[in-house]
């Protein structure tokens, strides 16, 4: 019977601690990132381009992801330097020429960031979005 007593009492004492509020002035904070964790980009298509095309991603010279109108897509990608274009899919009826000049993004560990893919006749680009 102590024994079930003392057991209660300690978690009375834990229950009682966990919901004491911080001191003023105190902020909990999240923990840093670790290096080398992978960050995350973010893509959405405009709903409002001029044609039904796809728009094809490209990531370090490959095809990520290929975008509808209104579609988006979150990669999670190694930190540090990656390659970002787009281009009008060649597939189909659109015929794009392949990608454009390339962006350089600098993606930091943990760090998420946001592109608009932007589609207006015979060209796409991507803008950057303020987070």
């Amino acid at each position: 019977m102590s024994r079930h007593l003392l057991l209660a009492l300690c978690l009375l004492g834990t229950l009682a601690q966990a919901a004491e509020p911080l001191p003023r002035g105190v902020q909990v904070q999240p923990p840093a990132p670790a290096p080398g964790e992978p960050g995350r980009l973010i893509f959405s298509r405009d709903s409002n381009a001029p044609n039904a095309c796809n728009v094809d991603l490209y990531v370090n010279r490959e095809v990520a992801a290929s975008l509808g109108p209104g579609e988006r897509t979150a990669l999670d990608l190694p930190s540090g330097q990656v390659s970002l274009a787009v281009a009008i899919s060649s597939a189909g009826y659109c015929g794009g020429q392949g990608p454009g000049a390339a962006q350089s993004v600098l993606l930091g560990p943990g760090e998420t960031r946001q592109f608009a893919i932007i589609v207006k006749p015979g060209a796409a680009f991507l803008a950057p979005l303020l987070n």
